[in-house]
C-alpha cells in the first residue's frame, strides 16, 4: 500500500480554516466588526471569503491525488 502524504496537510488546512472561521464569527472579534461602521454586507463578504478559501483548498487538494 502507498502512504498518502497529503492527508496530513489536508487536515492542517481544515484545522486552520476552522479556527479562522471561529475567530471571525464566534469570538470577541465579532463584536468589533459588528459595531464598526462597516457596510451592512460586510458579514456576508466575510462568509463569502471563508467559503471561497474552503473551495480553493478543495480544488487544489484534488490536484495532489493520483
Amino acid at each position: 500500500m502507498r502512504e498518502d502524504r497529503t492527508s496530513g496537510r489536508g487536515r492542517d488546512i481544515v484545522v486552520i480554516l476552522t479556527l479562522l472561521g471561529l475567530a471571525l464569527f464566534a469570538s470577541p472579534f465579532t463584536d468589533w466588526w459588528a459595531r464598526a461602521s462597516f457596510p451592512w454586507y460586510f458579514p456576508f463578504v466575510l462568509w463569502g471569503l471563508l467559503i471561497a478559501l474552503v473551495a480553493v483548498t478543495q480544488i487544489l487538494g484534488h490536484g495532489f491525488e493520483d
